[in-house]
């Protein structure tokens, strides 16, 4: 009978992971079983009192999440008074705007943590980033390029170590594509007309992050940036959505969603490019992340990569975002858990470089890195992003909370709300004014 239930309460966790791994990418503000979990029940193991504990809280999963546990045997083997704990969170608790903030408000929360140029400045405001600026010699400094440091310093100081760069393209259905003569799109025109041409019943023309999330904004933010306008004025003090040029691309993204050609609802995250893999849309916008997963788990599907299309006349742009590793300001052990961080990936090149070329694919921000793995950055499909988008993009902004929001509703009226494209954007436009003359006073 304790076996039976035993199973019972395995098998209901499992139903629950697979619920939560669905919802991938959303923003989630409830209480969430596995970190709950997490925080209420004691590990089974008995820790060691003659040896330092750090809990890093990971979201990635398969080799991804194998490779932040072989790290930590490696550092443990390297220095015998550390341990370190790597838990499994959901991306849903990692995307949540207060989540993890709660966790550390009731001291709960983890040493080591990722964030993103979207939640960076988040934890900076609620003081929990444990500032990193004393550990970056000028010798480290020199092999980070500026501006992977630049995304990581607040005021003055760096809170986090940056560990990727990723980049967006288009993937598209190679096979779709040639039985309808169709070239891969180089402009929105281009791809709306490719998207017409591909949509059937059973098959989306484009697929486009459309649930609320980080990698919401992440995703639309080059089509914005690409006719010219932005959120903020280069000096972040007025609205840079006042303009005709941000019209654009309410105008034609609206459009294509009225015309039924983008896939509203994705059967999964858009970070997952088993959306296309499995033949749900014929073009697809997501990030370099999905090229080791293309080599290995379909590496028979019909599956190409080209630059986001952009306006007629204009040249490619894309953008950069990628994971930090942060510590816990609040955590007992902040400078060991700083200490882990720089040696694996601000030391030996040999750690970053298995992250970026055989974990997955990402590129360094740092220069050794980048020589050391020059060649296989230009195998099969790397060799597109590496020739083709590589050097295009923008770096993800660290917005305050309330932009991100702002934009992230006026993709949501684009996708979803009756408004028209011009009301979208002057409402985006006020509310933007509005918060600064907030800020300002």
């Amino acid at each position: 009978m304790g076996n039976r239930l035993k199973g019972c309460r395995i098998a209901w966790i499992g139903f629950l992971l697979v619920l939560l791994l669905a919802s991938c990418g959303r923003y989630v503000d409830s209480e969430g079983p596995i970190v709950d979990k997490l925080l209420k029940e004691p590990s089974a193991a008995v820790p060691d009192k003659d040896k330092i504990e750090l809990r890093l809280w990971s979201f990635h999963q398969s080799r991804e999440y194998d490779f932040w546990l072989e790290l930590a045997r490696e550092y443990e083997a390297e220095h015998g008074n550390i341990s370190i704990k790597v838990e499994f969170l959901t991306s849903d608790d990692y995307f949540s705007r207060t989540r993890l903030l709660s966790s550390f408000a009731s001291g709960q929360g983890p040493d080591l943590f990722f964030v993103s140029p979207a939640t960076i400045e988040r934890f900076a405001q609620s003081d929990i980033l444990y500032p990193l600026t004393d550990f970056f010699t000028e010798r480290i400094r020199d092999d980070f390029y500026p501006s992977a440091l630049e995304s990581v310093t607040i005021g003055g100081d760096i809170y986090a170590v940056p560990i990727e760069t990723e980049l967006l393209g288009l993937f598209y259905n190679t096979e779709m594509f040639a039985r309808k003569g169709i070239q891969p799109p180089k402009t929105w025109e281009e791809m709306k007309s490719a998207a017409e041409k591909l949509t059937t019943s059973r098959v989306s023309g484009l697929t486009v992050e459309t649930y609320e999330g980080v990698f919401h904004n992440f995703s639309w933010l080059p089509f914005l940036w690409q006719t010219g306008a932005d959120l903020l004025t280069e000096d972040g003090k007025g609205s840079a959505m006042s303009g005709e040029s941000a019209l654009g691309m309410y105008s034609f993204f609206k459009s294509m969603a009225s015309e039924g050609l983008l896939n509203m609802r994705p059967s999964r995250p858009v970070t997952d490019i088993g959306i296309i893999a499995n033949g749900e849309t014929a073009m697809q916008v997501s990030g370099t992340w999905n090229i080791r997963t293309l080599e290995t788990e379909f590496a028979d599907k019909p599956i190409g990569v080209v630059p986001l299309p952009t306006p007629s006349g204009t040249k490619p742009l894309t953008i950069a975002g990628g994971w930090k590793l942060a510590a816990s300001k609040r955590s007992e052990h902040a400078e060991e858990a700083a200490k882990f961080m720089m040696w694996a990936f601000a030391g030996d090149p040999s750690v970053p470089l298995k992250w970026a070329i055989d974990t997955k694919f990402a590129y360094s921000p740092r220069h050794s890195v980048m020589e050391a793995g020059a060649e296989r950055f230009r195998q099969g499909l790397r060799a597109v992003f590496t020739d083709r988008i590589y050097g295009t993009e923008r770096v993800e902004p660290y917005l305050p909370e309330e932009l991100n929001r702002i934009f992230s509703d006026s993709l949501q009226q684009l996708l979803f709300g009756d408004q028209s494209a011009r009301q979208i954007k002057e409402r985006a436009d006020a509310r933007i004014v509005n918060y600064l003359a907030g800020v300002q006073k």
